[in-house]
């Protein structure tokens, strides 16, 4: 299983690619989306999400920052076609640029692990 990430600053455009993604064939239980204003306070989800997907404290810290000021979704794609599909979405409907050290235009990051279900961003 190889999980894409997304992250918007804009929760419309955000909602407008999950929209796009389960209407084209993905399966709502594969879509997750959290948006850290639904987030319950003083729980930080995002934190401990990054933090299970990257063994470097900086690299996880980089990437909960920017999804802690905006909407997150993440597609559990199970092959690599839906999984480029999912970017492609991404970028079509505005994601944010991700890149750590250099940014040449990331705007998805692709893991490939499958994320344990207590782990997953919802909500």
């Amino acid at each position: 299983m190889i999980t894409v990430i997304g992250i918007f600053e804009d929760t419309s455009l955000a909602e407008q690619a999950g929209d796009y993604l389960l209407a084209n064939e993905f399966e709502p239980e594969n879509v997750d989306m959290h948006t850290q204003a639904n987030a319950v306070a003083d729980t930080d989800y995002v934190g401990t999400f990054f933090g299970h997907l990257y063994a470097d404290a900086h690299e996880a810290e980089h990437y909960a920052t920017l999804a802690r000021n905006g909407t997150v979704i993440t597609v559990h794609a199970n092959d690599t076609r839906e999984a480029q599909e999912a970017v492609d979405v991404f970028n079509n409907h505005g994601a944010i640029v991700v890149d750590l050290d250099e940014p040449i235009g990331n705007r998805s990051l692709l893991i490939n692990m499958v994320i344990d279900p207590s782990r997953r961003l919802r909500g």
